[in-house]
């Protein structure tokens, strides 16, 4: 599976989510903020183990709880 830059993924067995931050060939590196030590990490890791994740805009979960409120 082909990743780009800014892709939000995790990997298969769970994760925080990682921002793709570049892909070469089988391997992606991955960007993340780790609450633990308070500082931005990143790694490589091969491709095959990792999936994409869908993310909600924020904006449309205000807006359905608007729509829920006015019901």
């Amino acid at each position: 599976m082909a990743f780009a830059p800014g892709d939000i993924v995790q990997l298969k067995s769970g994760s925080p989510a990682l921002t793709v931050i570049s892909e070469t060939g089988e391997t992606v590196e991955v960007v993340w903020y780790s609450d633990e030590v308070g500082e931005f990490r990143t790694n490589s890791l091969p491709a095959i183990t990792l999936e994409a994740l869908e993310v909600v805009d924020f904006e449309e979960d205000e807006d359905e709880e608007e729509e829920d409120d006015e019901a």
